[in-house]
């Protein structure tokens, strides 16, 4: 810790006493946090004390612009909308990789993708746990990530290598285990400056409301904010699922069921993995267009709403018919081996599938 440490005791105080915090106190509190001035110790009671409290869209709002500030922002030359598609995390239903999965197939149908991810937080493998198993390198340089994007249409910044400040928050998190609002916003903080179109699923539904809010950013002009009623932080094909989506100045709510869009209703089971070779095996399976119509039909409507947020499907049937067929032309299985061969080691992933005996 640094010898211009700061107190945040009276801060810690106020958010126990049910005090929201200003924005003064918030960005002081969030920077000497980053910047290593406070002991893990204070760190820890101020996020649980926040967590306890219940952090207010301006909270997360200001937390979120400190976190950006630090970023590693890079531009990726890329015509029309780059997206990203991702959870929050915090359901604890232990799912495959439905999200990386989707982003995948999504890129392979003409999305370009900029997949913004981190090692799981709740689950059992995160989106960088995946794609480090077949091959991606996740340490692969800025330049190299966004040639992957440009050139393949999809490439992956692994949280940390672009968010190097929130290595002085990363112990205390650890040891805290519980959810906190940096598993809030760290979906939110994609550091491509020319992101124009985004996915976020929550697992709590009053942040349906609260993320908008928070990404008031003039580029973002396509946000769908989506939460299912089993509690995925995702769309899910197991029941209905509630939606807002912000399309320019335009905001829309409503519910959908996979039933309307001619999708298989599958059961919570269906979707869940045990352990991490399960998850890998079972997202594979839908990137190679060999899982089950449950699995493989999750990843179809994640994917159709990228689709849509990315401007290639003009509404979310057309996005799973889109997504269907580029599955079963093994366009999504080339995709993310063009990732590897990009960003990585191909025979990692050769590997991982004929030990996984795909």
């Amino acid at each position: 810790m640094s010898s211009t440490s700061m107190d945040l005791r009276p801060i810690i105080r106020k958010l126990t006493s049910r005090m929201n915090l200003d924005e003064a106190e918030i960005h002081q509190s969030i920077e000497s946090i980053l910047q290593g001035r406070t002991s893990e110790a204070s760190a820890a009671s101020f996020l649980t004390a926040l967590t306890m409290k219940g952090e207010s869209s301006d909270e997360i709002r200001g937390i979120f612009q400190v976190v950006m500030k630090h970023a590693l922002m890079i531009a990726p030359r890329v015509n029309g909308t780059l997206i990203d598609t991702s959870g929050t995390g915090g359901d604890a239903l232990k799912s495959f990789n439905i999200s990386t999965a989707a982003a995948i197939v999504a890129a392979a149908a003409g999305a370009k993708v900029a997949k913004h991810g981190n090692r799981s937080s709740s689950g059992i493998c995160g989106s960088a746990d995946f794609l480090e198993y077949v091959g991606l390198d996740l340490n692969a340089s800025s330049t190299n990530v966004a040639e992957a994007i440009e050139n393949v249409g999809i490439g992956f910044l692994f949280a940390p290598k672009f968010h190097p400040a929130m290595r002085n928050i990363a112990s205390a998190r650890n040891a805290m285990g519980i959810r906190t609002v940096f598993n809030i916003i760290g979906p939110l903080c994609n550091p491509c400056s020319n992101l124009s179109g985004q996915i976020v699923g929550v697992s709590d539904n009053s942040l349906l409301e609260v993320v908008p809010v928070v990404m008031k950013r003039k580029q973002i002009s396509e946000l769908m904010v989506v939460w299912s009623h089993d509690g995925f932080d995702e769309l899910s094909n197991t029941c209905e699922n509630n939606i807002v989506w912000v399309s320019g100045n335009e905001t829309k709510r409503f519910s959908l069921h996979p039933k309307r869009l001619g999708l298989t209703v599958a059961k919570i089971e269906d979707l869940v993995v045990h352990t991490m070779e399960d998850s890998v095996r079972n997202t594979l399976q839908v990137i190679n267009g060999v899982a089950n119509r449950q699995k493989e039909d999750v990843v179809l409507l994640n994917a159709a709403a990228a689709l849509v947020v990315g401007k290639v499907a003009k509404n979310l049937q057309e996005g799973v018919d889109i997504a269907r067929d580029t599955i079963k032309k093994g366009k999504s299985r080339k995709k993310l081996l063009q990732l590897i061969d990009t960003c990585g080691n191909r025979h990692r992933l050769e590997e991982a599938e004929r030990t996984l005996r795909l």
